[in-house]
């Protein structure tokens, strides 16, 4: 079952917010510049993956307001804040923690789940990041804590992942992506292709092919059928192995990694078929290429 849910993005003024947002949709969505309070509205980006998706929320920086405006800004972010299901709570660990922190962590108060992202460790010393993560640990020690760097797209995966095990399933806010269905095939592909090169080794070549020729979902259950073409006897041997030794681990490996990233029970039929001119075969240049 899909997974979906609103994550707030939440922080002080420039903390890196709008940067992380862009990063993780890997296109420009939320005004980024070196001025605090760019964000004065907060913006809608939808994540969509296999997994599901995440309608994220970037918010105003929260600081400690001196004109009506900076309240209007604060109201603006907890707001958003008590209507997501999860909150990432976005740290600069170049700087200092101070009192802009403090006031901060006065104020955010949450009934949902939390996830510390610490950003710009690019900018600082292992030994600065330490003492901010130490820091934000202390004031929320049972709360899980992710370094990112927005420039060097590290831990950017991760911090996803981390988001989905957090949301419950749901259903879908926003239209899935047309390519859905061609994304998902894709994926199968991969991994089913990354384990016969990893499992096999040097005995199958690189351009061996794997092609989904069935694939059916429902909201718990993936079901796919897969041909693997290679160009020689001799392959199709050492693919499928003695009593189908090989063949099975290979499905049983890319059945186990589908299933823990899907969250989805996952059934696949792989059939091993020699094809020795298969790159010169429309159909499955086709089928592989889209």
């Amino acid at each position: 079952m899909i997974k979906s849910g609103f994550v707030s993005i939440a922080g002080r003024p420039n903390a890196g917010k709008s940067t992380l947002l862009n990063t993780i949709l890997g296109e420009k969505r939320a005004i980024v510049t070196p001025k605090p309070q760019t964000t004065n509205k907060n913006i809608q980006g939808v994540y969509n993956d296999l997994r599901g998706q995440i309608v994220f929320i970037d918010t105003p920086g929260i600081h400690k307001p001196k004109t009506a405006y900076g309240e209007y800004l604060n109201k603006q972010a907890y707001n958003s804040i008590r209507g997501s299901e999860v909150t990432l709570l976005v740290v600069d660990a170049s700087v200092d923690y101070g009192p802009g922190d403090e006031y901060l962590y006065s104020k955010l108060k949450l009934d949902h789940a939390l996830i510390i992202v610490l950003t710009k460790i690019d900018l600082a010393s292992p030994s600065h990041v330490k003492a901010v993560k130490d820091k934000w640990t202390e004031n929320y020690p049972n709360t899980p804590l992710i370094e990112v760097s927005s420039v060097r797209n590290f831990n950017i995966a991760e911090l996803v992942t981390l988001i989905f095990d957090y949301l419950e399933p749901g259903p879908l806010y926003f239209p899935r992506p047309e390519d859905y269905a061609i994304k998902l095939e894709q994926y199968i592909n991969e991994i089913v292709r990354e384990k016969i090169i990893m499992l096999t080794r040097e005995e199958i070549p690189y351009s061996v092919a794997v092609v989904v020729d069935y694939l059916d979902e429902s909201d718990t259950k993936i079901e796919a059928y897969l041909t693997v073409y290679c160009e020689k006897e001799s392959q199709k041997g050492i693919l499928i192995g003695k009593n189908a030794k090989m063949i099975k681990r290979i499905r049983l490996q890319a059945q186990y990694e589908l299933t823990q990233f899907l969250k989805k029970d996952v059934l696949l039929e792989l059939m091993v078929k020699v094809e020795p001119l298969w790159r010169s075969d429309s159909k499955i240049l086709k089928k592989l290429l889209g």
